[in-house]
């Protein structure tokens, strides 16, 4: 538990701070350079569906670190959120299409990961006021080991112990966004209308309009892509979700409309029709499985189950229990409900000599039937076969002898 005494940086007025989560100051911009610190603009209250978006805070009382981010749980352990979040870097960025640092950006290193907290659902924590508690606390953070914020401002935080009830996202890994995919932004920064909302935002219907590598105006490095009007400073690490799948497609990174400096009067100014990036998640995948393994938890797949439901052949409940939604009588456990594997779009079953069986309207793997052989027709030609049994035909032969010996 954080009491308030105990963090008075992290008051309502002293997280409306330029840089998300770096302790740096900041310099001038030009039009090729955005803050790196990009809540959501023209956007509205974020729903339950959205959960496993959590608000990332950093605290140090030692040095007197403080900052607001956002963040996505990918596992009741596993935070994903943006590099500069996490660390002491530049406050703005400009990159080449090629992912190599025009101005700014340096890294200079990671914070303590026991001074970052999590904060979970749909309202702002009151930080003035008596206590907060967070939902998580750091123990391990890890990146892509660069020294620059170009082409690589992503990281992950392990937490000390599992985020009670907690909601996770699926990642895409295996497949990289396209020009015209919609995406959904969601955040805890800078709205239009205020510098903190006291609800999480999103903003649904965000094209992508470029996808690195593009030398076009801007600059958009490989591992990047970018959107128009969405972001603002304190949505930085925050999701970009798929609309067609809700995976995580995307970490925000940096973004703007080279406004130079940061009205407090109107803190959201630089960010209207802005052009924002984002760090893809599928090059990252190797440190995206390192973490789900540090974490003690199975990825969550884009288009795949949820890896916290039971797996074929658990017992079952109900079909919300399983990964499948299939929860039936199953032959092999004396009736007992099991959670089915579905063979619907495969017609193929992960354990062999299984094979997919119609059973309602479902297509489930199960063991195939023993049919018992077909009975023989006719009288037997050995002993115990055919009608008649073995002790039929010892009869028959002695009465057979009997009647020989009479006629004699």
């Amino acid at each position: 538990m954080i009491a308030n005494r105990a963090l008075p940086a992290l008051t309502l007025s002293l997280l409306s701070c330029v840089v998300a989560c770096s302790s740096s100051s900041s310099g001038e911009l030009d039009e090729r350079v955005s803050t790196a610190s990009s809540a959501v603009i023209k956007g509205k209250a974020s729903d339950a569906s959205q959960d496993a978006v959590v608000l990332l805070i950093h605290y140090d009382p030692t040095s007197g670190g403080f900052g607001q981010c956002t963040g996505t749980l990918l596992a009741p352990r596993l935070v994903l959120t943006a590099r500069h979040c996490v660390g002491d870097t530049d406050a703005y960025a400009a990159c080449t299409s090629d992912g190599e640092p025009i101005v700014a950006g340096a890294i200079r290193k990671n914070h303590k990961a026991n001074t970052m907290y999590v904060f979970t659902g749909r309202e702002r924590p009151d930080f003035g006021r008596g206590q907060v508690t967070p939902a998580g606390r750091g123990k391990r953070i890890l990146d892509a080991g660069g020294k620059n914020l170009c082409n690589q401002d992503i990281a992950l935080v392990v937490l000390e112990k599992d985020v009670e009830d907690a909601q996770i996202a699926p990642v895409r890994l295996d497949a990289d966004v396209e020009v015209g995919e919609l995406i959904t932004a969601v955040g805890w920064g800078v709205t239009e209308k205020t510098p903190q909302p006291d609800r999480r935002q999103q903003r649904k219907n965000v094209a992508i309009t470029k996808v690195g590598p593009d030398d076009g105006r801007g600059n958009v490095p490989p591992n990047e892509f970018e959107v128009g009007e969405s972001i603002c400073s304190g949505d930085s690490g925050g999701p970009a979700f798929a609309q067609e799948t809700n995976a995580v497609v995307g970490v925000v990174s940096r973004g703007g409309n080279a406004q130079v400096g940061q009205d407090n009067r109107d803190p959201a100014a630089a960010c209207i029709d802005g052009r924002n990036l984002y760090t893809k998640i599928a090059p990252f995948k190797d440190m995206l499985l390192k973490g789900y393994e540090l974490a003690e938890a199975e990825p969550w797949i884009e288009g795949g189950p949820d890896p916290r439901k039971l797996k074929p052949k658990a017992a079952c409940e109900s079909a919300d229990e399983c990964r499948s939604a299939l929860c039936l009588a199953d032959p092999d456990a004396d009736g007992a409900a099991t959670c089915a594997e579905d063979c619907s779009a495969t017609e193929t079953c992960s354990v062999e000599g299984e094979v997919c069986t119609a059973e309602g309207d479902a297509m489930v793997c199960r063991a195939p039937k023993v049919e018992p052989p077909p009975s023989a027709g006719g009288c037997a030609s050995a002993p115990g076969g055919g009608r008649l049994g073995g002790a039929s035909v010892v009869l028959g032969l002695l009465a057979l002898a009997s009647l020989r010996r009479k006629r004699r």
